[in-house]
Order: C-alpha cells, then structure tokens, then sequence
C-alpha cells in the first residue's frame, strides 16, 4: 500500500524506478537523467511527478546545456550528492 493512502492526511509519494522520491528532491540538487544528462531542479512542483531543471551535462544534446525544462518523474535515475 503506498504511503498516504488510507486514512489521513498524508499524500502518497512518487518515487522513480530508482527509488528516489521526487517530492524530497531540493531545489539547487543535481539529478542524473536517464539518458545520461546532469541537470540542476530549479524548482520542484512538490506534486511527485515533475521538476523543472537546468541542464549542466548532455552528451547526446550538448545544445541543451544552459537550458531549462520540465522533467517527469520516471526519467531521473539518481540524486547526485
């Protein structure tokens, strides 16, 4: 059963194929994407499915890097410390 449901006032959290829940993610984290890409969360929507980022990395898209945009849940592999 996933946190939140039942009773109560606790709303579930999304957590990525990873196991990184995305609502915990801060502002100014570095994630790893998927397909390899480093992106720095410039806001987190805190709705468990979205974060807004800027790109710092991409190998298969260098023209991204500098740009900012929405990136889902299930695309971010890991929270780089």
């Amino acid at each position: 059963m996933a946190e939140g449901s039942g009773t109560g006032s606790r709303r579930p959290r999304i957590n990525t194929p990873g196991g990184i829940f995305v609502r915990d993610i801060e502002d100014g984290s570095r994630i790893r994407l998927s397909n390899g890409a480093i992106v720095e969360v410039v806001a987190n929507a805190k709705d468990g499915g979205w974060l807004l980022g800027r790109y710092l990395e991409h190998a298969d898209e260098p023209d991204l890097v500098g740009t900012e945009d929405w990136i889902y849940f299930g695309d971010v592999s890991e929270e780089l410390k």
